[in-house]
């Protein structure tokens, strides 16, 4: 049986050839991590809010949390809470529509942005899967915000970042770009209905 050409497997993932493309791939991750955190930090100004540096850890591993003050409305914490999901939607969502076979290529820069956005987000809905994370987790602070379980704002975060993930694998699927981008647009219509 012949198999035409557009019905053929997608071409295998491109691999790293020089240890550049590794600088660039963790330097794409690098470009996700401080897009995600000006996200939160341009909606803090949007609101006026000053904003504080507090050190947070989940279990052994030490990290920060950009912590606003002071009192908060449950609709400043939802968009300030979900403002670096925001932004990591947009950028996997450009990155997906214009590079819809970025598998098959060595942009090294463009698959860290992507694999950071899908991986922090599939991340942090873990830890509301799990109910676990200081209060002033984005997934924390997002339920806080919508009076919700911590899990069901996981669910929010792991659909689309569980389709962007198999659209990487699986380019030309027709039903992941539409669950993907509905996904994401609930996340981002939240904060306009609170």
């Amino acid at each position: 049986m012949r198999v035409r050409a557009d019905e053929s497997l997608e071409k295998p993932e491109a691999d790293f050839r020089h240890f550049s493309d590794y600088a660039w791939f963790v330097l794409g991750a690098g470009a996700g991590f401080v897009g995600h955190e000006m996200g939160h930090m341009m909606m803090d100004v949007f609101f006026g809010k000053s904003v504080s540096f507090v050190g947070v850890s989940l279990g052994p591993i030490p990290f920060f949390a950009i912590q606003p003050c002071c009192n908060l409305t449950p609709r400043e914490n939802w968009v300030i809470g979900s403002a670096g999901f925001v932004v990591g939607d947009v950028s996997s969502e450009l990155i997906l529509q214009i590079a819809p076979t970025l598998r098959s290529h060595r942009h090294a820069f463009l698959k860290g942005v992507l694999m950071f956005d899908i991986l922090l987000a599939a991340g942090y809905a873990v830890t509301g899967f799990a109910g676990i994370g200081p209060p002033q987790s984005d997934v924390n602070t997002m339920a806080r915000g919508i009076g919700v379980p911590a899990w069901q704002v996981g669910v929010m975060l792991m659909v689309p970042a569980a389709v962007d993930m198999y659209r990487y694998f699986v380019p030309r699927s027709v039903w992941a770009p539409w669950t993907s981008i509905s996904g994401k647009t609930f996340l981002l219509g939240v904060g306009f209905v609170l």
